[in-house]
């Protein structure tokens, strides 16, 4: 596409505060406000959207835009090329325009790299804008920004080593290991970043940003990983290095779920997974449910007594919890949650003394091993969720370190999400965040609970905007 094909007919109008650490941008009557440390932060930001804008619509776009030193008019291409439009918007106002600085405001006011670009016909100034908007170009890291909105989880500080913006009213997701995250931005597009805010990669969505169904995810899908997005019909998973997806179409009314880490698939009560491109059903054996899938196998459970893994092939394997101790018998299995890295199966076992309550065991998926374990009561369970994360895991009132086999009942809790070996909840009304075998913290005000930890920092959301704060 030509950076010189007619702009967009909706212009963009760009305010720049007097202290110039805000910027308002409205596109198409709606409003949004940036943030930056430093000014040339904020109009990086600022036009970040801008140029977003241009690549969502196709062409470029006009863009008013105004600060302390005056009024001007810039047109932004779908690949980050901002260039003066032939005028500012003084002038189309009222008819001329005196420069208080010369040549050079028009451009220098951007805050970006100014290059002269030679034509056959003479020299056209432009100003090449990559931040976010060429992956392959943008730096490593950037200067810090402020969470100026919401207040930071414990451990970490308001400030952020990055910031990027987001599809309105959808949400990030962090690799299990902590090196990428994946978001959809304002022009509908996929991306994965590392751990600093650089690019790892982009891809067009082959829907509508509004049409998918949840977050982008880091999947396994057979014995490979992959970026999976889930829309009305299909199942698109892209190679972890980005490039073209493998579409797996769904059966009317599929339920797919991630609980493992890996895509499972339920349509009119059979359990299918990603293969070779297409679903591959397993055979349960009878009187079992489908509970997830590590991305070879399903795991498949009934409410007393061993789990079993399918495989596509039939191939089985029957898996028996062993008692924690303390315990009698096995009461119920409730539910179970992994990773690429393992997983657990939550199951209550009964004490001959106590009706009333529990051992709550974290059973390892692998081998049915404790791997934490904690009396908690009975009451609730059944209607207690699943939480967990690379270094923490919650059932019910229960919080555990697998890892490290603690774990204990903090009355009255249930847990919302968990990010390291955190995790985030409500005890009696009071949101609260609580490692197993510490005091809970009780969180005030508006705090960002974390989706997870990339590369040591809190990915948090906030004014739909995707930040990644430093530790204290």
């Amino acid at each position: 596409m030509s950076e010189q094909a007619t702009p967009h007919g909706s212009p963009v109008i760009l305010v720049v505060s007097a202290d110039e650490r805000s910027a308002e941008v409205t596109v198409e009557r709606h409003t949004r406000t940036v943030f930056g440390a430093t000014p040339k932060e904020t109009r990086n930001a600022a036009l970040d959207l801008a140029a977003e804008y241009a690549a969502y619509v196709g062409k470029p776009v006009l863009v008013n835009a105004r600060d302390g030193n005056g009024s001007w008019e810039l047109v932004v291409s779908p690949t980050g090329v901002v260039r003066a439009a032939g005028g500012t918007e003084a002038a189309l106002l009222s008819g001329n325009r005196t420069s208080k600085r010369g040549g050079r405001i028009a451009l220098a006011a951007v805050g970006a790299v100014l290059v002269l670009v030679v034509l056959a016909g003479g020299a056209v100034a432009a100003v090449r804008y990559g931040s976010a908007l060429l992956p392959e170009e943008e730096p490593a890291e950037q200067p810090a920004v402020t969470m100026q909105t919401r207040q930071a989880p414990p451990g970490f500080t308001e400030q952020a080593a990055w910031r990027r913006s987001m599809h309105q009213g959808t949400r990030p997701d962090v690799a299990p290991g902590g090196e990428f995250a994946a978001y959809i931005d304002p022009g509908g597009r996929l991306r994965v970043v590392g751990p600093g805010g650089e690019p790892g990669w982009r891809a067009d969505l082959p829907l509508s940003a509004d049409e998918v169904v949840g977050p982008p995810r880091f999947v396994r899908a057979g014995t490979e990983e992959a970026v999976a997005v889930v829309g009305d019909g299909a199942l698109w998973l892209w190679p972890p290095d980005g490039g073209t997806p493998e579409e797996i179409t769904l059966p009317e009314g599929a339920d797919v779920s991630f609980a493992g880490g890996a895509p499972l698939v339920i349509a009119d009560g059979r359990a299918s997974i990603p293969l070779d491109g297409e679903l591959a059903s397993v055979e349960k054996p009878r009187g079992t449910g489908a509970v997830l899938s590590d991305g070879e196998r399903v795991l498949a459970a009934v409410v007393q007594g061993p789990w079993t893994w399918v495989a596509p092939d039939g191939t089985t394997e029957s898996v028996e919890p062993q008692a924690p101790e303390g315990a009698d018998t096995l009461d119920e299995v409730y539910t179970a949650g992994g990773g690429p890295n393992g997983g657990y199966v939550v199951a209550a076992w009964s004490r001959s003394e106590e009706d009333d309550r529990v051992v709550l065991a974290f059973h390892d998926w692998s081998d049915g091993s404790v791997a934490a374990a904690a009396e908690a009561p009975l009451d609730g369970l059944d209607e207690a969720v699943f939480r967990h994360s690379s270094g923490a895991a919650a059932f019910g009132p229960v919080v555990a370190d697998p890892q490290d086999g603690e774990a204990e009942a903090l009355e009255g809790f249930q847990a919302v999400s968990a990010a390291g070996g955190t995790v985030f909840g409500e005890a009696g009304g009071v949101a609260v965040a609580i490692t197993a075998g510490a005091e809970p913290i009780e969180l005030e005000g508006d705090v960002a609970r974390p989706w997870g930890l990339l590369g040591g920092r809190a990915v948090v959301v906030a004014d739909g905007d995707l930040y990644a704060l430093v530790p204290e």
